[in-house]
């Protein structure tokens, strides 16, 4: 049986409450701040404690993240279905019970394929607690300051990894690794099951004009036929290019840090939480930037500032301060930037009654591609025993995603010149 609560939507003027929604985004913020704070930004602090410890390579120590990744990918398309059809809130806390169990497993681990098998349950829990889900929610009570609101969000993420390193960091120091990550899922469990019953609450997107930026088959409720165009196809790869290079620049920057470039690790937290401060101003920025300007160049312009810092992280030496800091806040602005346009973009051009199932079906792709880059960055770095080649080339592939993203917007705005 569908659900399809309104949630506080007012009867008589179709109009949300101002009060509700932000309430709403509020503990959507707090959600994903704990879900991905800790979960994909946090945990690489572990990754050079582990190959110290098992001694494990970088191919290996990133193995069960992929799985991560893969398993997140082949459950978006399911519970995007969920999401259209039930609850986003019942779907979030499942997943909020999920990811706490993995986190609380993870402490317990003792041989690589058991973290495999507690990152394939992270992955599972993320694809009903994490971004698809949060999206979900957040488009259905914002038609208007979508940029602003969903900046607001991924914002969540990055203040919680700047936070969530500085205490993971002197968890370990004081109290081991294991100790550290049993506390974490216990209060990450908490955080966002309370967060799920007192503030979250249901609402479907109002009934509004067709999208200009639409295919066709976004505004009827037939999948397929958008599936195969021209406009999915280079959001497909502008998109997941991005998500490759993202992806593959935050699981591996710690162990070239610490192992190749050979920065004290005590220094790692700060620069970690330096990172992510400055994308907490970058999804924030980049977010009002996409509701005042055009979309697609605002997205373009990030993602070339991410490309200038991998060059500039190629580059850096243990004795570098002034280049490590300022790779670490454009490096910051640039992911922000580029990885809140994406939502942005898959909104503004697919919001509609499909749009769960085109987001988890993007969502799916992406995660693919995320997974594809943590590993083949790690290839290359145990084939050329650095990450120089790696860097240069996820620069260079992000120049070329800004190029598309480019030409999306010269093809949108001719496909609604000749609409209008």
């Amino acid at each position: 049986m569908s659900v399809n609560n309104t949630g506080g939507q007012d009867h008589m003027t179709g109009t949300t409450p101002q009060h509700r929604r932000w309430t709403v985004l509020g503990g959507l913020f707090f959600v994903y701040m704990a879900s991905n704070g800790i979960t994909l930004h946090t945990l690489p602090l572990l990754y050079p404690e582990l190959m110290d410890s098992f001694g494990w390579r970088a191919s290996e120590v990133t193995l069960p993240v992929t799985v991560l990744f893969i398993v997140g990918a082949v459950t978006s398309p399911p519970a995007g279905w969920l999401l259209d059809r039930y609850s986003p809130r019942a779907v979030i806390t499942i997943g909020s019970v999920l990811l706490a169990t993995g986190l609380i497993s993870y402490a317990h681990t003792q041989s690589l394929w058991q973290l495999v098998a507690v990152y394939a349950l992270l992955g599972l829990a993320l694809s009903l607690c994490g971004l698809v889900s949060n999206m979900v929610m957040l488009t259905g009570w914002f038609d208007s300051d979508r940029g602003r609101a969903t900046g607001i969000l991924l914002m969540a993420s990055s203040l919680g990894g700047a936070i969530f390193p500085l205490a993971v960091g002197s968890g370990i120091e004081a109290l081991g690794w294991r100790q550290t990550v049993l506390l974490s899922g216990l209060g990450v469990g908490a955080l966002m099951l309370s967060c799920a019953w007192l503030l979250l609450r249901d609402r479907r997107p109002a009934q509004s004009l067709p999208n200009p930026h639409s295919a066709p088959s976004a505004e009827r409720g037939t999948l397929p036929p958008l599936l195969l165009t021209r406009q999915f196809a280079a959001i497909v790869f502008a998109t997941g290019s991005l998500w490759f290079v993202i992806m593959a620049l935050t699981q591996h920057q710690s162990i070239h840090l610490a192992r190749d470039v050979g920065l004290e690790r005590s220094l790692l937290p700060t620069v970690f939480s330096l990172f992510f401060g400055s994308s907490i101003i970058g999804k924030l920025c980049f977010g009002l930037l996409a509701d005042r300007f055009d979309l697609h160049r605002v997205m373009a312009i990030a993602t070339l500032i991410l490309a200038v810092a991998l060059i500039a992280l190629s580059q850096i030496t243990a004795t570098s301060m002034t280049l490590l800091y300022g790779y670490a806040i454009f490096a910051g602005l640039g992911f922000s930037g580029a990885f809140t346009c994406i939502q942005v973009l898959i909104a503004a051009h697919y919001s509609g009654p499909l749009y769960g199932r085109v987001l988890a079906t993007l969502v799916m792709i992406d995660t693919l591609c995320g997974a594809l880059g943590t590993q083949t960055v790690a290839r290359l770095r145990e084939w050329r025993g650095d990450y120089d080649m790696a860097l240069l080339g996820m620069a260079m592939l992000a120049a070329v995603s800004a190029v598309v993203i480019l030409r999306l917007a010269r093809r949108s705005h001719s496909s609604v010149t000749m609409t209008s």
